[in-house]
């Protein structure tokens, strides 16, 4: 299975991050990261223009790489455990990478065979300017990190992340935005070099998604409040939150994972999304104008 924060290398020399776990038959949604050997710094909707125009075959409404044009499909557990197998590793990157690896599956209670490695340190070994991206899997760990996150920083080498590396999602106050930085604890510096950690579903998960056999359809924009009940699936993509009301606030953007906690109360302008599963609120829509979630 194609899961999200695994990379696709490609028969016309382009990388791809594999996005969520909903993909259309024959394709893989995903979102550009290199092409030609330089990494993509544009939005997403400046790399579709890019690709609609140099390689239609990669965008059809949304990104999503065909499956006959993959060269190699890497994943970042297979990544982690080959680094694990070496005594010696091609750069300091890589043995700081390691070594936060150990870190953070002693405190989710896993082997460190189970946490992934994932963006540039993939498939190299990195550079000055290169994070430490890592990946965990399964509900059930993803909810044990996100109630002690804030215990890793009781090491005097891994301090909080600043501002100015933090996606900053459209229209929020600067309220919000500093509530939500104060809690990103998947964010951070390990012996000065960034970090992300973010959650993943395990295949089997995957396979009991509803969502997967009865997809969402668009309905009209809403204005509402709603208050925050369950943050179990903010650290995965796309970004979701419980509510008090029933249904479900979700985001595909990843500036809003870890942002809100159980009680409190956010103001929402978002598309209402119904399907044989249930309904949703999502901020972030292909047709939506000026959505956002803000704190009350």
């Amino acid at each position: 299975m194609y899961r999200d924060k695994d990379y696709l290398l490609t028969q016309d020399d382009l990388i791809f991050n594999v996005l969520g776990d909903q993909h259309d038959a024959g394709f893989v949604t995903a979102g550009l990261k290199y092409a030609n050997g330089n990494k993509w710094l544009d939005n997403y909707h400046d790399a579709a223009n890019y690709l609609q125009d140099s390689f239609p075959a990669y965008v059809d409404g949304k990104i999503r790489v065909p499956l006959e044009k993959i060269q190699q499909h890497l994943k970042p557990l297979e990544r982690t455990r080959h680094l694990l197998t070496e005594t010696e590793h091609d750069s300091p990157l890589l043995s700081l990478a390691v070594n936060l690896v150990h870190i953070l599956a002693a405190h989710c209670d896993v082997p460190a065979s189970e946490v992934g490695i994932t963006d540039s340190l993939l498939w190299g070994s990195g550079n000055e300017n290169s994070d430490i991206d890592l990946v965990i899997y399964g509900s059930e760990v993803v909810t044990r990190f996100l109630t002690t996150s804030h215990e890793l920083f009781r090491f005097d080498d891994i301090t909080p992340i600043e501002a100015q590396f933090v996606q900053r999602p459209q229209g929020i106050d600067d309220r919000t935005f500093e509530t939500m930085l104060s809690r990103k604890h998947n964010q951070g510096f390990y012996q000065g070099t960034r970090f992300s950690i973010r959650g993943v579903l395990t295949d089997e998960e995957l396979l009991w998604i509803p969502e997967r056999k009865t997809p969402f359809q668009p309905q009209a924009p809403r204005q509402c409040e709603l208050e925050i009940s369950g943050r179990d699936d903010s650290l995965l993509f796309p970004v979701a939150y419980d509510t008090t009301q029933g249904v479900s606030l979700v985001s595909y953007h990843m500036g809003y994972e870890m942002g809100f906690l159980p009680g409190d109360t956010v103001s929402v302008t978002a598309m209402h999304e119904t399907s044989d599963a249930g309904e949703r609120l999502l901020v972030g829509s292909v047709s939506g104008r000026d959505e956002v979630i803000r704190l009350i």
